[in-house]
């Protein structure tokens, strides 16, 4: 019989630092690496000089995200006072890239196929036929969200609180982001994203790039938008 002496218990303390992720230092080991992507951008709705350098800022974002989440895990997590201090600073920081970053993915992977066709019997036509009434309904809504936003990003997610699809603008990367969304198709409407060979005509720009929507990819979005419906229900 095993004497209670013998029993090896583990230091509770020590057990709870290990589920949080605590180092020994007391630190939370918090950062990650994220890795730069690449996109098949063949349209020649955009000029090569646009997509090289938008490609390149998208490369920016992912060096100053990487920078931030190895500053998190040696951040001094007690502020001066509410609202301020360094940790503030970085995770206001962290989320503005952490959604340009991804934001950008999905929108190089969601845009420039020249022989772009969706079809009546896809999930990506039928979702938006069910939440929005027509197909033509979504675009024309789509494109009044792409031109309302100031500079920012126009995006059709699923809302896992209204369980169904939606139109959303956002001015910048961290601004009308609604919570619990998940994106599907996203058009970026920066303005480093169309000046260059659209001037100041926006409205041209967004029909260029929905002429072009990459439906394969956007259907998959669709299928694991329902997935995520499925397991609310």
């Amino acid at each position: 019989m095993t004497k209670p002496s013998e029993i090896n218990i583990p230091n509770l303390s020590e057990q709870i630092r290990g589920d949080l992720g605590l180092n020994k230092s007391g630190q939370l080991d918090e950062s990650y690496v994220a890795m730069i992507k690449k996109f098949n951008l063949t349209t020649e709705l955009l000029s090569p000089k646009a997509k090289s350098a938008h490609i390149d800022l998208y490369k920016e974002d992912i060096e100053q995200l990487n920078k931030v989440s190895a500053q998190l895990d040696t951040a001094n997590r007690l502020g001066t006072a509410v609202g301020l201090g360094p940790y503030r600073a970085l995770k206001f920081t962290e989320v503005e890239l952490l959604n340009s970053v991804y934001l950008h993915e999905l929108y190089f992977a969601n845009i420039s196929d020249p022989h772009s066709q969706i079809n009546m019997n896809t999930l990506s036509y039928m979702r938006l036929e069910r939440d929005f009434g027509k197909f033509d309904d979504w675009q024309f809504d789509m494109i009044a969200c792409a031109m309302s936003a100031q500079n920012g990003w126009a995006v059709t997610g699923y809302s896992t609180f209204l369980q169904r699809f939606v139109n959303f603008f956002m001015d910048g990367d961290k601004a009308s982001m609604p919570v619990g969304m998940y994106p599907v198709i996203v058009i970026d409407v920066h303005e480093h994203a169309y000046f260059r060979d659209y001037l100041n005509d926006r409205k041209a720009y967004v029909y260029a790039m929905m002429k072009e929507l990459r439906w394969d990819v956007i259907e998959e979005r669709f299928k694991r938008a329902d997935g995520i419906a499925a397991t609310l229900r």
